[in-house]
């Protein structure tokens, strides 16, 4: 409901469903027999990815520069959240029109440099 709601750019209502589906039982790990199974981590960062997609463009739609700056915060917390569950596509993070709005932060870039690897496992192997 969330993807199709980004395609008739109704942000603020797909946002809601995204950030229903993070508290949504998951695919993922059942960690007790009487409770629904846990988010995968690529539910969460499905869910997580949209949200700051959503903010971008809420930020872009913003009448004043404060509430810009909000939705810009808050869609760089949620990609964070997106990358410390594991996303690593930082091509795509860097290309996505959803996301122009987070990447005129002067935070964007350090937040990406905070989790790309330079190479190998646990980054022995660096540049």
């Amino acid at each position: 409901m969330g993807l199709s709601l980004t395609e008739k750019k109704e942000w603020q209502q797909a946002q809601a469903y995204f950030e229903r589906a993070l508290e949504l039982p998951g695919t993922g790990v059942k960690r007790f027999r009487d409770k629904p199974r846990l988010i995968s981590d690529g539910e969460k960062i499905a869910a997580l990815y949209n949200i700051a997609c959503c903010q971008s463009q809420l930020a872009a739609l913003a009448p004043e520069d404060e509430e810009a700056k909000s939705c810009i915060h808050n869609g760089l917390v949620a990609l964070a959240g997106c990358l410390e569950a594991g996303y690593d596509d930082f091509q795509q993070v860097r290309s996505d029109a959803d996301l122009e709005m987070l990447r005129t932060s002067d935070k964007f870039d350090g937040l990406l440099r905070r989790f790309e690897r330079s190479g190998g496992f646990m980054n022995i192997f660096k540049k």
